[in-house]
């Protein structure tokens, strides 16, 4: 069949709440590991408190997105308590990973508040690495799940890829890098003297981290779309409404330019050549930060609003 023996509809299930929950996933699931490393690496309790505790409340956001979707709660708990669980669904696998990633997450936070003094308890200093350890595995883990879910729905061609995945955990890994330069430092530099001693060697070290994953993720977006354009019909239709057609200004502006392209140039032409944490580094940081972050909040949208479902003519 050619391709004018077949009508697209656009899918209009999931659209904005869902975006935001496959963001604020793939954002919790990558800034928690980031400050499990340095913990284990330089036993950064500033890190470990701001880091995980982002986590904690992006999780819990993107859960509540989730229950708001599916318009009540008992709808989430159906999940849990059906008798014939789908484990096969994406959907029901990606609610326990999360569910257990929130727990997990709490639990390496909670030792780091202030005044609890947990830290100081021989059991917790025992098992706090362990703890880390799985939060930032369930972490992993609920980044990848966010493009499993869309590449195992049926239906929609152009999420049907195993690039997908690979899409999001790269942009879910800028996106906690980036939560960070625009968020934490800023914070963590007017409260944590032990963290200023450390800032610039941290900035660095994340900035310069974070402009190899934007290359790397500007490759894999533009695989992704021309593996579309030679694929099957459905996957070729909503490749060409990003990159011609009506998305094609949001996706060019937001997406490419705004959210991937100006970010690399204000990290490679300005803060990476920075050896000091002044207001315009720190300015700098935050807009290349925010950019990034709303730029991988709008790839999501974009890439669900895209999808269409070809049905033949008959």
């Amino acid at each position: 069949m050619g391709m004018e023996e077949f009508v697209f509809v656009g899918q209009e299930w999931w659209g904005w709440i869902i975006a935001g929950y496959l963001f604020l996933g793939g954002l919790a699931g990558l800034t928690l590991p980031i400050a499990y490393y340095y913990w284990v690496r330089e036993k950064n309790r500033a890190m470990s408190l701001a880091g995980g505790l982002a986590s904690f409340i992006a999780i819990v956001v993107g859960i509540l997105l989730l229950i708001i979707d599916l318009g009540r709660p008992q709808n989430v708990m159906a999940m849990f308590t059906s008798p014939k669980l789908n484990l096969h669904s994406w959907m029901t696998i990606g609610t326990y990973i999360i569910v257990l990633f929130t727990i997990f997450s709490g639990l390496y936070t909670l030792p780091f508040i202030p005044g609890l003094g947990l830290l100081r308890k021989r059991e917790y200093r025992k098992y706090i690495t362990a703890i880390g350890g799985i939060a930032a595995f369930l972490g992993l883990a609920t980044a990848a799940y966010t493009g499993f879910l869309l590449a195992a729905a049926r239906g929609v061609q152009f999420w049907n890829t195993p690039l997908l995945p690979v899409l999001f955990v790269a942009s879910a890994i800028s996106s906690g890098l980036c939560l960070y330069c625009a968020v934490v430092s800023p914070i963590l530099l007017k409260t944590s003297p032990s963290f200023r001693e450390a800032a610039v060697r941290i900035r660095l070290e994340l900035q310069r981290l974070d402009a190899y994953v934007i290359i790397g993720e500007l490759f894999i977006l533009f695989a992704y779309l021309n593996i579309s354009l030679w694929g099957s019909p459905g996957a070729r239709e909503s490749a060409l409404r990003l990159i011609s057609g009506d998305l094609a200004a949001a996706f060019w502006i937001g997406v490419v330019i705004a959210g991937l392209i100006v970010p690399l140039l204000i990290l490679l032409g300005y803060t990476l050549r920075r050896k000091e944490e002044s207001t315009p580094v720190i300015i700098m940081s935050a807009i290349a930060g925010w950019l990034t972050l709303i730029g991988a909040l709008l790839l999501r949208y974009l890439i669900l609003h895209a999808g269409v479902i070809p049905t033949p003519i008959t």
